[in-house]
């Protein structure tokens, strides 16, 4: 199987060096503390990705990303308080872009399908910091096959991805 940064040049290897420049900088950002996490207390699923992410970096959590447990941080990044969200979930854009998401396809249409889900319930958490996601998304749409996302299961991910960028606001870049 090839390599995902083996498919497109502007796409590095492994973890940080495999995100964008504008992901870099995100990434490196200030943690998320008590004040973004307010309000964790309320949903379990919530409460229990506070447990694993409190206090760590984007890079510190890539261990919580990957197959079934992507389904599950996607499923807690959907309901994480809006400044939380947008801080973790580049560290599933993160997991998306590194070769261990070769071949996972739960990783990646979750992905995809968590982006679409939060913004339809919370307009602009997405929209706002898309920039930082876009790479990755693209990337997904046009390698589907690399991840062994069989459409008939998991739907067409070019089309996941005009809905994103239909519900934030961007054209998709020229390829």
């Amino acid at each position: 199987m090839r390599r995902l940064a083996d498919l497109e040049e502007k796409h590095e290897p492994r973890g940080m060096s495999a995100m964008s420049g504008k992901q870099k900088r995100d990434a490196k950002s200030r943690i998320p503390g008590a004040d973004e996490w307010r309000g964790y207390e309320s949903d379990l699923d919530v409460k229990y990705a506070h447990k694993l992410f409190f206090g760590k970096s984007v890079a510190e959590v890539q261990e919580y990303f990957g197959s079934s447990q992507s389904i599950e941080r996607a499923d807690e990044l959907l309901f994480m308080p809006r400044a939380a969200f947008q801080y973790y979930v580049l560290a599933f854009a993160m997991f998306i872009m590194s070769d261990q998401a070769i071949g996972d396809s739960d990783s990646a249409s979750s992905f995809l399908r968590l982006l679409i889900n939060r913004e339809k319930k919370d307009a602009g958490s997405v929209s706002t910091i898309y920039l930082s996601l876009q790479d990755t998304v693209e990337l997904v749409a046009s390698h589907q096959q690399d991840f062994d996302a069989d459409i008939d299961i998991y739907g067409n991910f070019p089309e996941l991805a005009n809905e994103i960028h239909e519900l934030v606001g961007a054209a998709p870049r020229p390829t």
